[in-house]
């Protein structure tokens, strides 16, 4: 395999790596939307109960504990990872550093070789942050499915105290 298949490879091999990136993001849509759902309307019909006991209180401590955590972690997901590779020539932090002349330059100077190392540095980088991502994103899913079962008992408790 010469350099111009390499760099073709390493360019499908980056794409495949945000292409992670973006599913652990779309993810973070949805349980984000899940935890402020299920913690609102827990919120709302704990606001609304006449009288609460102390099992209610327990599990609704519980539950908004939990959604917090799921909460915390999809934050960790969301939050975007600007360090990348020094003096690379694809990575949009480093570009800007440049004047446009300067890094016109400098792209058109680069060798073969020189860009598929910055391709290789660029799929290893991006490669951490979809690992990163997908991690905060498995721990907010997690801690969300743990927070439904107090979740469904404290709406339960709370509903049957004002039922009565």
């Amino acid at each position: 395999m010469n350099d111009k298949e390499r760099l073709t490879t390493a360019q499908w091999v980056l794409e495949r790596n945000l292409a992670w990136i973006a599913a652990a993001e779309v993810k973070l849509g949805i349980m984000i939307t899940l935890q402020l759902a299920m913690i609102g309307g827990l919120a709302t019909v704990f606001g609304g109960a006449a009288h609460k006991t102390t099992c209610s209180i327990v599990f609704t401590c519980i539950s908004g504990t939990l959604g917090l955590i799921a909460l915390c972690c999809a934050v960790m997901v969301a939050i975007p990872r600007l360090n990348g590779t020094q003096r690379s020539l694809l990575f949009f932090g480093e570009i800007t550093k440049h004047s446009l002349n300067s890094y016109t330059e400098s792209f058109c100077e680069a060798t073969d070789a020189q860009l598929l190392i910055d391709w290789i540095t660029q799929i290893h980088r991006n490669a951490e942050i979809a690992r990163d991502k997908h991690k905060w994103i498995r721990y907010s899913i997690i801690f969300s499915f743990c927070s439904f079962v107090p979740w469904v008992i404290a709406l339960f408790l709370l509903q049957e105290i004002g039922a009565i």
